[in-house]
């Protein structure tokens, strides 16, 4: 928890409150705007068009974090919240992106599957299943690769039948 921010001056207090509830109203339209997807009340479409707004909405609300965090009047505990925010901001931003690419996944994935055999999509999915391994093995330190070179006992890592 952070110190009180009481002693501050009205003014920082009056910007950390307004950014404040800034940000908290976009976390709440975006976990709102989930859900409606989610439900399929809202389409791919509109969904994108107001994930972009509400991408406009935290990049006016991260650049005036940004102005006010620069502030020479302001306390320690002020910076601190400030510095909450912007991690807030941040996550927030990200989530919008990582949202929209789960639900246009989702779309594709379910648009391919009326478009192929079952057989085809079986493959498709361990074709995914092998990318993430690939993936993951990519994203390995070289300490985990040669830790990984000295437990391989010659058997193949993988399941594959054909």
């Amino acid at each position: 928890m952070l110190p009180s921010v009481q002693g501050d001056n009205e003014s920082g207090l009056r910007s950390l409150a307004h950014l404040s509830t800034a940000t908290n109203s976009a976390e709440r339209r975006l976990l709102h705007l989930i859900k409606e997807r989610a439900g399929e009340a809202v389409s791919l479409e509109d969904f994108i068009g107001e994930l972009s707004r509400l991408r406009g909405d935290l990049g006016r609300c991260y650049r005036e974090i940004t102005e006010t965090n620069g502030r020479r009047d302001l306390s320690f505990s002020i910076i601190a919240a400030l510095d909450g925010l912007d991690q807030w901001c941040l996550w927030l931003y990200r989530k919008t992106h990582l949202e929209q690419a789960f639900f246009e996944k989702l779309h594709l994935e379910q648009r391919l599957r009326t478009l192929i055999s079952t057989d085809a999509y079986e493959v498709y999915q361990e074709l995914l299943t092998v990318e993430e391994r690939e993936r993951e093995f990519l994203g390995k330190e070289a300490s985990d690769i040669k830790r990984l070179m000295l437990t391989e006992n010659g058997s193949p890592s993988t399941g594959l039948e054909d």
